[in-house]
């Protein structure tokens, strides 16, 4: 039986005589096989690298040596354009709301002086830029960076390179088009310096350069100060400045995979875009019903009172549920724009965090800048058992980039089993506290406090609407009773919500309070719907201070709230701890090591 097609048997017969010299008939190109479809996993990873690059937006460029970094430096002359787009647009958008009305209805003319205005404010705005531009320089010192501005005052800042606690690399949507970036660095007396620490118009190579210079030089600094020689850097070696440093790697570098980035956007909501939302269904909703003929603020508004109950309760619902799917539609959208692309990496003596698709943040942080670390949860988290990890320092009041300036986002979506693990490599000085310290819980006259604070306000309210009531029926008020039944109903419902929500809170903030110290850290964990863990090093406390109300000396508790130089307090107050926990807490701090 002869072997099938293919088998090891089925050979083709070896040519004899004059056929072994034969000319052989050329052989047909092989096919190259055919791709295999792309699994699930392929294109998971295909889409994620999209949003988290192997490599930075604020790396694309060659860097720059540090050579070319000495010297007075101004910012790229493309910056005169973007501090000129970012100038007039506003103007322009005021001159074209002025000529709305003739532009709609179509008059040319109103076109031209638009156009016109549009020019003139243009190149005002380039004129005033420039002069800026030319005003505005930068140089690296021995001592510091000196930063040089004003056009009638002038005016020279010098920064101590020990002194910088974080460097953050932004680029907007209207740099990114240019290719430019912004350098704002932070040494926690921002709230004097203002703009003057901020360098605009830097190269990608170049901002990174700078970066990684200015953190060079400040380990040299402390290194000086401190008697210890870094045998890493070149300036250590006498002779040794012009020679190329090798490229300093990461320690640790953590990403955000696809799944962990949807779920982070999906698990944080805003109760900004959850109001706004409501507001706009409310609006909108009023708007139908006027178009229906069901309100009328003239004749019939009083029907919509006569509205059964049966039907009422089922419309408030969906609004409201509506107005929450709406929010947390948009808050999912926003979170995931700002989280898309995140990626920190740990470097022996700072922290570099970069995250946002549309808006490029890059922040890096000196490790021993870090005041205290804040581990938070919401609801939905807690649930899920992830948190988001963050990092308190010195920087002035106000927002940076969306966020508290004191605020430093280390890792937004992480399982909190890994959060230990994550701030060892991270974070070294804060490894194994989590599991060293031994944390103590309230009591139960604590939960009968908090639940009680959560209610203090009902008999407010109940006078305020009774007294509503009353004038409603007495008369005063007859007139607007179309208006003021409607928002009476409104706001009963409301505050029985909020009620409910409010003792929930209450009694979950109390199960999850808790408080300990290792021989060098205070641990602090509360927060009823939003859990927040924080750990402060004794050497970063500035005060420790018990207070106690004439209702809490008789329960024989304190408020707990410690101090560091941070402005953010948050999470470091923790109410009705047992009077023992406290004063040991207290004398826990009073050595200060």
């Amino acid at each position: 039986m002869s072997p099938a097609p293919g088998e090891k048997g089925d050979r083709p017969p070896v040519p004899t005589g004059a056929e072994a010299f034969a000319p052989s008939a050329p052989l047909p190109p092989e096919r190259p096989p055919a791709p295999p479809a792309p699994t699930l996993d392929q294109v998971e990873r295909e889409v994620e690298s999209l949003t988290v690059p192997r490599r930075s937006f604020f790396e694309a460029q060659s860097c720059a040596t540090p050579e070319a970094l000495l010297g007075v430096r101004r910012a790229n002359p493309l910056s005169v354009a973007v501090s000129a787009v970012r100038g007039a647009w506003g103007l322009i958008v005021l001159v074209a709301f002025g000529l709305a009305g003739d532009i709609l209805a179509g008059d040319l003319r109103a076109l031209g002086i638009l156009a016109a205005a549009s020019v003139l404010i243009l190149v005002a705005c380039a004129v005033l830029s420039w002069v800026s531009w030319r005003t505005r320089t930068w140089e690296l010192a021995d001592e510091g960076i000196v930063l040089c501005h004003g056009v009638l005052n002038k005016k020279r800042l010098q920064v101590p390179y020990e002194h910088v606690h974080t460097i953050q690399m932004g680029s907007g949507l209207l740099e990114r088009l240019f290719g430019l970036i912004k350098l704002d660095f932070d040494t926690g007396a921002a709230v004097a310096e203002g703009e003057a620490t901020t360098i605009e118009g830097l190269r990608a190579g170049e901002a990174q350069a700078l970066r990684e210079e200015i953190f060079r030089r400040k380990r040299l600094a402390v290194a000086r100060a401190t008697g210890v020689a870094d045998s890493n850097d070149a300036d250590a070696c006498p002779g040794a400045e012009h020679e190329e440093r090798p490229e300093e790697r990461p320690v640790a570098t953590y990403r955000l995979r696809g799944r962990e980035l949807l779920l982070a956007a999906a698990s944080q909501t805003s109760a900004v875009t959850q109001a706004a939302a409501l507001l706009v269904l409310l609006a909108n909703g009023a708007n139908q019903l006027i178009e229906w003929g069901v309100l009328d603020i003239v004749d019939t508004g009083d029907e919509l009172m006569r509205v059964p109950l049966t039907t009422l309760v089922p419309v408030v619902t969906v609004t409201i549920v509506l107005a929450l799917l709406i929010g947390g539609v948009a808050s999912f959208a926003i979170n995931l724009v700002r989280y898309g692309g995140y990626r920190a990496e740990r470097f022996a003596d700072r922290v570099t965090i970069e995250h946002g698709l549309i808006s490029r943040s890059s922040r890096t942080l000196a490790l021993e800048r870090v005041q205290f670390v804040l581990i938070t949860q919401g609801l939905l988290r807690q649930l899920l058992g992830y948190a988001e990890v963050r990092a308190q320092v010195v920087a002035s009041p106000g927002e940076n980039e969306g966020e508290p300036s004191g605020a430093v986002l280390l890792h937004p979506f992480l399982r909190t089993s890994e959060v230990g693990a994550f701030l060892s490599e991270v974070l070294p000085s804060y490894a194994g506290v989590l599991d060293a310290v031994e944390l103590g819980r309230l009591e139960s006259v604590a939960r009968r406090r908090a639940v009680v604070r959560a209610i203090a306000w009902l008999p407010l309210l109940l006078a305020l609407v009774a007294a509503t009531a009353w004038l409603l029926t007495a008369g005063p008020l007859e007139e607007a009773e179309w208006l003021l039944r409607p928002m009476l109903v409104a706001a009963s419902f409301a505050s029985a919500l909020a009620l409910v929500v409010l003792v929930v809170d209450a009694l979950r903030g109390w199960s999850a309070a808790r408080y300990g110290h290792t021989p060098r850290e205070l641990v602090l964990v509360s927060g009823g719907l939003t859990r927040r863990t924080a750990i402060a090093p004794r050497s970063h406390l500035q005060r420790m201070e018990l207070s106690r109300s004439p209702f809490q000396r008789r329960a024989k508790v304190a408020t707990l709230s410690v101090r560091t130089a941070s402005i953010n307090a948050e999470g470091l107050r923790l109410r009705d701890v047992p009077d023992a926990a406290a004063e040991e807490l207290l004398a826990w701090f009073r050595p200060r090591g």
